[in-house]
């Protein structure tokens, strides 16, 4: 073979490779073909670590650093004992309105999403990259583990009930955060004794913390209430987030919420 047509051959043969690239990855499914999810917008709910709907109701030394409230209810027991940091209680006022009419907004995106994977039940011992998570009545008796960096989002639809076990943890990895987790329940959650949990839950109706439960996130409840019993519920700031978010309608006497 002589040195032309050698370099005719190698030329050929890297353009094979470039286009057989190019190819793999635009086939459906592979993981470069998905397009990176961005966050859920919360706009005036985002500065709440719990928000209820009927009710929020409190047992034991619970501690909420975030903004707690309740709309159209506005029955807001057991703070004290309970304490609120980093924040304000609001029942039934314009804020808190402008919280549950941004959650709607916010759980209908999430709602919305185009799935990664469906059919998920439990979630004991699952490693996750970013994505969409779509499943029934989810369920969490151990570990999980979402795997991301700081701008990755991971959403979990969940087309009846979320409840987590005694114990159980939700484990955050390769520099993955709070802020970019989150759950859509078609029923209600529960996050029973001892869970250590991560993400902003948006429940349809209802959202229960048992005994020493601990959040990382936020729980927010569309129809129905907040029940807490001795729980530490931490609302993430200063989030790094992808995409833009639903921008916060302003109050009148109320710093933008920007975190």
């Amino acid at each position: 073979m002589t040195k032309s047509m050698r370099r005719v051959s190698i030329s050929l043969f890297v353009s094979l490779g470039l286009v057989a690239a190019v190819s793999l990855s635009a086939v459906p499914g592979s993981p470069s073909a998905h397009a990176a999810e961005s966050a859920v917008g919360l706009g005036n709910a985002g500065s709440f670590a719990v928000l209820g709907a009927a009710t929020v109701t409190n047992t034991g030394p619970t501690v909420v650093s975030g903004d707690l409230g309740v709309n159209s209810g506005s029955a807001v027991t057991g703070f004290p004992p309970g304490i609120v940091n980093n924040g304000t209680i609001h029942t039934a006022d314009a804020l808190s309105g402008l919280a549950q009419k941004d959650l709607v907004t916010a759980y209908n995106d999430a709602a919305g999403r185009t799935p990664t994977q469906t059919g998920l039940l439990a979630l004991d011992g699952l490693t996750l990259a970013p994505g969409v998570y779509s499943g029934g009545a989810l369920a969490l008796g151990g570990t999980l583990t979402l795997n991301g960096g700081a701008n990755d989002v991971f959403i979990f639809q969940a087309s009846s009930t979320l409840i987590t076990g005694t114990g159980s943890r939700v484990l955050l990895t390769g520099g993955a955060t709070a802020c970019n987790v989150f759950w859509q329940v078609a029923s209600s959650a529960t996050i029973d004794a001892g869970s250590a949990f991560v993400g902003t839950v948006m429940a349809l109706t209802s959202v229960t913390a048992k005994t020493g439960a601990q959040v990382s996130g936020r729980l927010l409840a569309r129809t129905g209430g907040v029940t807490m019993d001795a729980n530490v519920i931490t609302r993430p700031t200063s989030c790094a987030t992808s995409g833009t978010a639903t921008p916060a309608t302003p109050v009148p006497g109320r710093a933008k919420f920007t975190g």
